[in-house]
């Protein structure tokens, strides 16, 4: 029975809520650069992910490509009694006011597939429950993804990758 209750810890919980402490979700989300969740969602832009935490409060992770800022995305950390933590995700937003690679938006130099936050958001909950990627919840995502495909396509099947510096028609093949 003991661990039927181990394997459910998320069960029972809020949306967002783990069974950690929270200097121990912290620790595990402090320095993940989220590969698999990169291979999974990247389009044919290649992107680099790095975490910038402040201790015990949140880690955000800046995605660059091309050395440009693509998107952040921020874990916001707060404990709820002294053994769980609950996590707000947080998308940087686009001029508009609506989360980057929300699902609805055009753009000509994807990052990531569409909807991003969903996806970071099961990213982190692999990480803090100890798990794989759930790769089936992130092929469930619908949003314009009609760029990505084609430029991922194209790094899939050619081994070069699109640039966010290639102009509109054209690719550079980096």
């Amino acid at each position: 029975m003991a661990l039927v209750a181990s394997a459910l810890s998320g069960c029972g919980n809020g949306p967002g809520t783990y069974d950690l402490p929270l200097h121990e979700a912290y620790e595990r989300l402090a320095t993940q650069t989220f590969e698999d969740f990169k291979m999974a969602r990247q389009c044919g832009t290649l992107v680099y992910i790095q975490p910038e935490p402040i201790l015990d409060e949140s880690v955000t992770w800046l995605v660059t490509s091309g050395g440009e800022e693509q998107t952040t995305f921020t874990a916001r950390l707060s404990a709820v009694g002294d053994k769980k933590t609950k996590v707000t995700v947080e998308i940087s937003k686009d001029p508009d006011g609506s989360d980057k690679y929300d699902g609805k938006d055009f753009y000509p130099h994807p990052a990531f597939k569409q909807p991003l936050k969903p996806a970071v958001e099961e990213a982190i909950a692999a990480v803090l429950e100890g798990r794989p990627l759930d790769t089936q919840k992130l092929a469930d995502l619908q949003g314009d993804n009609s760029v990505c495909n084609v430029q991922r396509g194209g790094l899939e099947s050619t081994g070069r990758a699109f640039s966010v510096h290639d102009k509109a028609g054209e690719w550079g093949g980096h």
